[in-house]
């Protein structure tokens, strides 16, 4: 991209087309000038290939007067074309790209210095993010496409370029002096994969402490699902039952896990706490809280399991809400697959919530998989909620509890527990009941109706009016190990 003046000028074009948009600043840059050496060849490692970031990343060495990362920089008689590469190397022609692979200029390197063909490399990391801190933001609608820790596609880069390009931040690293890696005599291939593992690790402890920690065990969760025994039993089972592979049967498990599993995101926590915010001062006069201080103190070294009464739609994402507004964390919540809805799923489910269907039944594989996730997060001490009442309340009376869920927690619980397990019930009790209308319609005998994406036109009509008061009561927390 940058190997010959012909790219260089097509790069320069592009840099200076970004920023006829684009602002930019650099962050703690004392941090690392201090300890930067200019008679050592200086190279900048960018943790994904992204041209915008090396754009950036251009713009602010030239304000600083850094070594531009675009030029070619001299590494004893060897001239390297360009003074960057990328941690995960670019694509190749056809798209596919190798995330275990090893830049060739890193591994240049390392071969220089093990040649004594230079004394030593200086290697900087740097990290750009688009928009402010998750935690300093105020705009919910910026927040959407503020960095995360999930892998984003090219569209949403130009989104956040458009949105959040105004407000960019640049931040260099202390220097890595590669010659003490490399005196450390383990062996070429060693060697690089001790770079690349001391890189990755620092560019995982820079986002977090940047746009707080990867909160989601998605990416980390779901492939091991399969591996749990009663999971490989209930795939082998599936295998003989329906005549098909093992391999078949194992991505049956995959699909299903993914259809469950939450994919829990901290800047949509961000942003559905800006929205609430705004959406309960509109529609309600006060929401009453109680005695969250015993939740406060049980929390540490628990796990805990929410289980609140269900009267609207209104109930997890309060509840969710006030646990972030008060320290504590908001909990994966079991809903309804009819709610993974375009949109309001995918909402939804970076919200913490992991959907299930109405019945098991006929499923062995999926009751399985559904059982190996919970389990996986109780065992990891992710606070949980769900409905014990199984549906919400249409007359304000509290139904008949459903056993399913509070039987796979036991299962689970005796199976093997980390942490002791705590229920806290939770009233929510309201003056008026955001689906009033649809219940007194139910009463009078008219069909239930199913969840649409098109209800939410409804919820801004509702915008208009006021809903009176809400009280949320924490009850004093059940210790299971003591009840049973």
């Amino acid at each position: 991209m940058t190997r010959s003046p012909f790219r260089r000028l097509v790069f320069g074009t592009l840099r200076r087309l970004l920023y006829l948009w684009v602002r930019s600043e650099t962050i703690n840059q004392s941090a690392f000038s201090l300890k930067l050496d200019r008679s050592k060849p200086l190279f900048y490692v960018l943790q994904l290939p992204s041209l915008s970031d090396l754009a950036v990343v251009d713009t602010e060495c030239r304000k600083a007067g850094l070594p531009r990362p675009i030029l070619p920089v001299a590494v004893g008689d060897l001239l390297e074309p360009a003074a960057f590469f990328y941690l995960t190397p670019e694509p190749d022609w056809l798209g596919r790209q190798d995330k275990r692979g090893i830049s060739p200029t890193l591994q240049r390197l390392v071969s220089a210095l093990s040649q004594h063909a230079v004394d030593d490399v200086q290697i900087i990391p740097v990290s750009v993010f688009w928009g402010q801190s998750p935690d300093r933001e105020t705009s919910a609608w910026k927040l959407l496409f503020a960095d995360s820790w999930a892998v984003t596609g090219r569209l949403r880069r130009l989104a956040s370029i458009l949105i959040l390009g105004r407000k960019t931040r640049v931040q260099f690293s202390t220097p890595i002096q590669l010659r003490e890696l490399v005196e450390q005599d383990k062996g070429h291939e060693r060697t690089l994969r001790m770079v690349q593992r001391i890189l990755r690790v620092h560019f995982r402890n820079q986002k977090a402490a940047v746009i707080g920690p990867d909160v989601s065990h998605r990416r980390n969760l779901v492939k091991g699902l399969v591996h749990g025994p009663q999971v490989r039993q209930a795939i082998i089972e599936e295998a003989e039952r329906d005549n098909i592979s093992l391999h078949k049967a194992e991505a049956r498990a995959l699909r299903f896990g993914n259809e469950i599993a939450s994919d829990y995101t901290y800047t949509v926590i961000r942003f559905l706490e800006l929205l609430l915010s705004w959406f309960w001062n509109k529609i309600y006069d006060g929401i009453r809280v109680n005695h969250i201080e015993g939740v406060q103190e049980v929390a540490q070294g628990h796990e805990v399991i929410y289980v609140p009464c269900h009267r609207s739609h209104i109930d997890y994402l309060l509840l969710s809400y006030l646990l972030f507004r008060n320290g504590l964390t908001p909990p994966h919540i079991a809903a309804g697959i009819n709610l993974n809805m375009p949109l309001i799923g995918g909402l939804l489910r970076r919200g913490g919530a992991f959907f299930m269907r109405r019945t098991f039944k006929g499923n062995p594989l999926y009751t399985a998989v559904f059982n190996e996730y919970l389990h996986t997060l109780f065992s990891k001490g992710f606070p949980v909620e769900y409905f014990v009442e199984g549906g919400r309340s249409r007359t304000g009376r509290m139904l008949q509890p459903k056993t399913g869920m509070l039987a796979i927690t036991l299962r689970s619980f005796l199976r093997s527990h980390r942490l002791p397990v705590v229920f806290v019930p939770v009233y929510v009790g309201y003056e008026r009941v955001l689906e009033g209308r649809t219940y007194l319609g139910e009463l009078r005998g008219a069909s239930k109706k199913k969840e649409s994406i098109f209800d939410i036109f409804k919820v801004i009509g509702a915008l208009k009016q006021r809903f009176g008061q809400v009280w949320v009561n924490f009850g004093e927390p059940i210790k299971l190990a003591e009840f049973l």
